[in-house]
């Protein structure tokens, strides 16, 4: 049947047209904010960076028609038990389309640099750029790869290193070798000291193991290389006896010691394999010391997941705050722009605001490791780095979420329709973020044990203080007398909850530490701020901090205070 042209209709198409043409711009032409905090964070390095994220920015972008496609429910990874003559494989089979995104990710670099230390910044800036699919498949496996990486360098042998982190680093996706960690067991969850896998020393074979047992939520199923935790033999109960494995996939061509149960069917996600795995004396080699494996687990690998976390949970606040800016401009109702409506205006402000917190805070733990990896910085800021990861990845996989939600307000009913935008896609991922390497009360439980076990809120409130008395003196003013109020505020607040009773630090933790989060994005996003100014550069960001003040710290009853909803407007217009 022939199209009829309907003047009014086409116009709407037309509009619709534009939003799509104003989001294929260059992410990182398009993303001043970012390019000043990393331009601010790598330094003498950002020119010799900048092509190299350009180029990972557009072939993110451009990866996006595929991304669609791995996410079609036909198109989803599929479990393949036995090859044609009835051999054992237990392989996952994936759509051609999931390899082309694989050599975006590894062509970029991103794992490549880590080879050399120092370099998590420009790690971290290229994985913000490429998560702005979302998980894409190849998230997770990155933020895995980074982890195994890391383990061999601090952990590993000379003879483990050489054999084992050439392919790791390799940029070629057809030649690398992509690494998983499995943990979690059916009867724990998070509560790892329950871990029931065994390992057996092999005899006659010093340092080789045999695992055995069920891990029950195993991400990156098709690893060549997993990191399973597992109790030798005679180990105490606990953590405290959990030793830390590699077990290779494959042993002479045919898969070693293990079965895929099954691939589990997530919400999000959905395009990396995620399975229940059976270990039936897979061959292992230790890593590090036995008795060091919870911590070199926790340390290093779940360290390093949390970090990708909140890069992923930045890239995909960033692509909502497109999506949403650019349908406000395009998208006409009422006669007008429905981004010229206040209440629209403050939904793109939120995510704008979210977005740009999460990148300050994120950017500067990634730069606290530089300091520490380079000898730059000690254990004191080691171990206030070690909290902030994880109040970070939980401040960061919320605003993720509520991000997303926001944005697809923002479209309305378009915003639902899966091939009409990602967002959908986005916001199934973001939920499955929120869990990731530790849920919300897991991580906030953890602090609190740090705290009051190890002492660790004395490094955290002195690296805080070290950064308000540097932006008062680079910054003074309101925000800077904001900055010491709010340190003030919580120095007290932490030191009343240690000194409580255990059923109360269990009821208020949560809203504790949710104030740490707020004086970590001020601090972050203040610092940035007078950064800017010293370098004469305009972001638009003395706007949204001031937004997040009137919003999150200091909140102003829009109905009483005028001057709110065109300071938003300016924040929501800016890029």
């Amino acid at each position: 049947m022939e199209q009829r042209t309907i003047p009014g209709q086409e116009r709407g198409r037309d509009d619709l047209t534009a939003w799509r043409a104003r989001l294929a711009r260059d992410p990182l032409e398009a993303d001043p904010f970012f390019r000043a905090l990393a331009r601010r964070h790598l330094g003498a390095a950002w020119t010799a960076a900048e092509p190299r994220l350009r180029a990972a920015a557009a072939a993110a972008r451009d990866a996006d028609a595929d991304v669609f496609e791995t996410n079609r429910d036909e198109h989803l990874p599929v479990l393949q038990r036995h090859d044609a003559l009835g051999h054992d494989r237990e392989e996952v089979v994936f759509h051609p389309a999931h390899h082309r995104i694989g050599r975006t990710f590894w062509g970029s670099g991103a794992l490549a640099v880590l080879g050399e230390p120092g370099r998590e910044t420009l790690c971290g800036a290229l994985i913000y750029l490429l998560d702005r699919n979302g998980e894409a498949g190849h998230a997770c496996p990155v933020a895995c790869t980074a982890g195994a990486i890391k383990l061999l360098q601090r952990a590993g042998t000379p003879e483990q290193r050489a054999r084992w982190l050439p392919a790791l680093l390799e940029t070629d996706y057809d030649r690398r070798l992509h690494a998983a960690q499995f943990v979690t067991e059916v009867q724990g969850g998070s509560d790892v000291g329950r871990n029931a896998c065994v390992a057996e020393p092999v005899s006659g074979e010093p340092g080789r193991w045999r695992i055995t047992g069920e891990k029950w939520f195993c991400s990156v199923a098709d690893a060549g290389l997993f990191v399973v935790s597992a109790r030798p033999a005679g180990a105490p109960d606990g953590t405290r006896g959990l030793g830390l494995f590699l077990v290779p996939r494959l042993l002479d061509g045919r898969p070693n010691g293990f079965r895929l149960r099954r691939l589990k069917l997530k919400i999000g996600t959905r395009s990396m394999p995620t399975g229940e795995i059976e270990f039936d004396g897979a061959l292992a080699e230790a890593i590090g010391p036995l008795e060091h494996g919870f911590r070199n687990l926790v340390g290093v690998v779940l360290d390093t997941s949390r970090v990708h976390n909140a890069l992923a949970a930045c890239g995909i606040l960033r692509r909502a705050f497109e999506e949403a800016q650019a349908y406000g401009l395009h998208r006409e109702a009422f006669d007008r722009p429905i981004g010229a409506y206040p209440a629209v205006a403050e939904r793109v402000a939120r995510i704008k605001i979210d977005l740009q917190a999460a990148l300050a805070t994120t950017f500067r733990i990634l730069d606290w490791t530089d300091r520490i990896d380079t000898g730059r910085a000690g254990k004191e800021l080691a171990a206030a780095r070690r909290i902030a990861v994880m109040i970070n990845k939980y401040w960061t996989a919320l605003a993720c979420t509520r991000g997303v939600r926001d944005a697809i307000e923002v479209l309305g009913g378009n915003g639902t329709i899966e091939d009409f935008s990602p967002l959908p896609r986005l916001y199934r991922d973001a939920i499955v973020i929120e869990s990731w390497e530790g849920t919300h009360n897991t991580l906030i439980a953890q602090v609190w044990r740090d705290f009051a076990t190890r002492g660790l809120h004395e490094p955290w409130l002195a690296a805080a203080e070290a950064e308000v008395a540097g932006i008062e003196r680079a910054l003074p003013g309101e925000f800077s007398a904001r900055a010491r109020a709010l340190f003030a505020e919580v120095r007290d607040r932490v030191s009343r909850l240690l000194g409580a009773t255990p059923a109360r630090l269990e009821a208020a933790g949560r809203h504790v530490v949710d104030r740490m989060c707020r004086l970590a994005d001020w601090v972050a996003l203040c610092d940035q701020l007078a950064w800017e100014r010293r370098e004469r550069m305009e972001t638009g960001l003395a706007d949204l901090v001031e937004a997040y003040r009137r919003l999150h710290l200091d909140p102003v009853d829009p109905q009483d205070d005028e001057t709110l909803a065109p300071l938003l407007a300016r924040v929501a217009a800016g890029t």
